[in-house]
C-alpha cells in the first residue's frame, strides 16, 4: 500500500473515530439505490461523508462519476461533505467533525 492511502485511510478512521466519540452513529460502505457505494451515511441527519476519489488515472471519469453521485444525493435531500484530499491534523479532523455535529441543531431550529 503506498504512503498516501495510508494517510486517506487513517484520516477517515480519525473522522469516523471522532464522531463516534460524540455519540453520532456513522453507517459506513453503504450501497445508493443508483448503484454507488458511500463512504459513510449519517441517516439521522442525512449526511454523508464522501473520500474525494483518485483522480491520477481516468481523471474525466472519475470526476463526472463523483459529481454525478453528488448531485443525486443532494437531489434526494443528503447533505454531502467531501473529506479534503490533502492532509488533515487532529485540530482539522475536530473542525471537520465541528460542522457535521452542528447540523442536529440546523435541523432541530
Amino acid at each position: 500500500m503506498k504512503q498516501p492511502e495510508r494517510q486517506d485511510i487513517a484520516k477517515f478512521d480519525g473522522i469516523i473515530s471522532e464522531l463516534g466519540r460524540r455519540g453520532i452513529v456513522v453507517l459506513m460502505h453503504r450501497p445508493t439505490r443508483w448503484g454507488y457505494v458511500v463512504d459513510a451515511v449519517i441517516p439521522s441527519i442525512k449526511i454523508v461523508i464522501l473520500k474525494m476519489p483518485d483522480l491520477t488515472k481516468q481523471v474525466k471519469v472519475a470526476m463526472s462519476q463523483f459529481r454525478d453521485l453528488i448531485n443525486r444525493l443532494e437531489s434526494d435531500g443528503y447533505q454531502v461533505m467531501v473529506i479534503p484530499k490533502n492532509s488533515m491534523d487532529e485540530a482539522q479532523v475536530k473542525a471537520f467533525c465541528d460542522r457535521i455535529a452542528a447540523e442536529p441543531a440546523l435541523a432541530a431550529a
